[in-house]
């Protein structure tokens, strides 16, 4: 662990030994050993004490160094907080940091990220959003600051509990503050409310590994994150899109294909619609091999099902095929289910054939349903089947938008600890 270069002076309350490491604007220094608060700009005198503060957890402590995008910081102070609402509790903890060319900042450590924090001399537009704006919005609130738009993400009042080392500014546990954090596309906006002050701040990520092992954090010791930052955006691979956009054309190319390919053949035999009851026999004829022949059943059912028990022999009046088919249609004012139309295909070899139905049967099982009465019988030859071109596309189709689904569960989880609901 590195330590910054200090003078160093003794506390005018207990004695103690202290290193002065935040330069000439430092206002206060709370001495680590007894809790009293030292004037830096009047000799030191004592201003109050604060005496067995418990201590928060951080990673962080006085007197390390590291660097934030290039920038040498030392971590001069440490600053506990804690915030109540609905019977839950959050706390972090706030280090100031000083550098000599760029001046002081704030290292902050909360559910296992760290981020980093300066203050802004100018406003947003508005400059600030109430508690009651804020309930009454029928939309996210936003605000403008340095050209870009900041979009609410939760606000509440903080207290602090701890406080040790020096500040820029003279700290009290008797103060509390409002916040209004609002989110940026790569920086958080904190508006700061305490007393008659109020404070504009500008919050990055920085690189969570480099930042910690450039303050010489023991790997032990480093933080581990909970869920998702707000700020962590969602970086997709370029082979991610490559792979979205190869997979929708796929699927798109698919579906043509099989919009192309979906005819229903041309007709080759069909039976007068003729009373349910009967039977019926209706020879055809195949001439082209290769291709599929469909048998279509019709039936004037609703809300009621018909069935029929079909046979086809060939020319030699031998079993080609035997089977059983229903038709089912059933339909509400908003609503329907299944169809008056049964199909079944076969693959048959050039030749004559003969198809026989018998055995039909009509049933109503649906308040207000209607008996079938007639049916017909209409063969096509030369049918495509697109059955697995229609599940290819969807497969395609869904490996397309799987590769949607990663940023979509990121922002998601972005977003979770915001107190901005949309209902």
């Amino acid at each position: 662990m590195s330590t910054a270069r200090a003078s160093s002076f003794n506390c005018t309350e207990c004695g103690a030994g202290l290193d002065a490491l935040g330069g000439g604007r430092v206002r206060v220094h709370i001495c680590s050993y007894c809790g009293a608060e030292l004037d830096a700009q009047d000799d030191y005198k004592v201003l109050a004490k604060y005496r067995d503060l418990e201590r928060p957890a951080s990673p962080f402590s006085i007197g390390m160094t590291g660097e934030l995008w290039g920038v040498g910081f030392t971590v001069i102070g440490t600053m506990a907080w804690v915030e109540f609402h609905n019977g839950k509790r959050w706390e972090w903890v706030n280090h100031q940091l000083y550098s000599p060319t760029h001046g002081y900042a704030w290292l902050t450590v909360e559910d296992g990220f760290v981020t980093y924090a300066r203050k802004q001399r100018m406003a947003s537009s508005p400059t600030s959003l109430s508690e009651s704006f804020i309930e009454n919005a029928e939309r996210r609130p936003s605000v403008s600051f340095g050209g870009q738009s900041f979009r609410y993400y939760s606000s509440g009042r903080i207290k602090p509990t701890f406080i040790e080392g020096e500040f820029n500014y003279r700290p009290s546990l008797d103060e509390s503050a409002r916040y209004v954090s609002l989110l940026g596309h790569h920086q958080m906006l904190d508006i700061i409310e305490s007393g008659q002050e109020r404070e504009y701040e500008l919050v990055s990520l920085p690189d969570q590994a480099a930042t910690l092992a450039s303050f010489d954090v023991p790997a032990g010791r480093w933080p581990k994150p909970r869920g998702v930052h707000p700020l962590q955006v969602y970086h997709q691979s370029p082979f991610a899109t490559f792979a979205r956009t190869v997979f929708f054309v796929a699927s798109a190319v698919t579906l043509l294909i099989g919009l192309m390919l979906s005819g229903s053949g041309q007709t080759i035999s069909q039976s007068e619609t003729v009373g349910i009851s009967r039977d019926v026999t209706l020879p055809f004829e195949i001439t082209n091999a290769g291709r599929l022949t469909e048998i279509e059943i019709w039936a004037n059912a609703y809300n009621s099902w018909a069935w029929f028990e079909a046979e086809l022999l060939d020319g030699e009046g031998e079993p080609v095929a035997e089977f059983e088919r229903g038709v089912e249609y059933y339909k509400g004012s908003d609503w329907s289910e299944g169809s008056q139309r049964v199909r079944t295909r076969l693959h048959l070899p050039p030749g004559t054939y003969e198809l026989s139905i018998n055995n039909t049967q009509a049933v109503v099982d649906w308040a207000g349903g209607t008996e079938a009465t007639r049916y017909q019988i209409t063969v096509s030859h030369g049918v495509n089947t697109t059955f697995w071109l229609w599940i290819t596309a969807v497969v395609f189709g869904v490996l397309g938008l799987a590769q949607m689904v990663g940023p979509v569960v990121h922002n998601t989880r972005r977003m979770a600890g915001s107190d901005w609901s949309d209902d």
